[in-house]
């Protein structure tokens, strides 16, 4: 396994552990970006192109998760 690959792998888990911890939801989504477009960069300097481009895709759903949860209004609402 290469080192791209080790670090995108620990980032995930640092995503899925930070859960437990309420980890906000823009960041986990980051996260999970951020190790999607690492193991993107491993699969194509491997010449893996169906990865790459699936890992890439993966990077932007969970990019634009990340934008979603960091600018919609908060759940905590005031009375009615």
């Amino acid at each position: 396994m290469s080192t791209l690959a080790w670090i995108a792998t620990a980032v995930a888990m640092l995503a899925v552990l930070g859960l437990g911890f309420n980890l906000p939801d823009h960041w986990f989504c980051g996260l999970l970006a951020l190790a999607a477009v690492l193991g993107a960069a491993d699969a194509a300097y491997r010449e893996q192109r169906g990865w790459a481009l699936g890992l890439l895709a993966l990077a932007v759903l969970f990019s634009g998760g990340g934008l979603h949860a960091a600018l919609r209004p908060g759940r905590e609402r005031g009375p009615r």
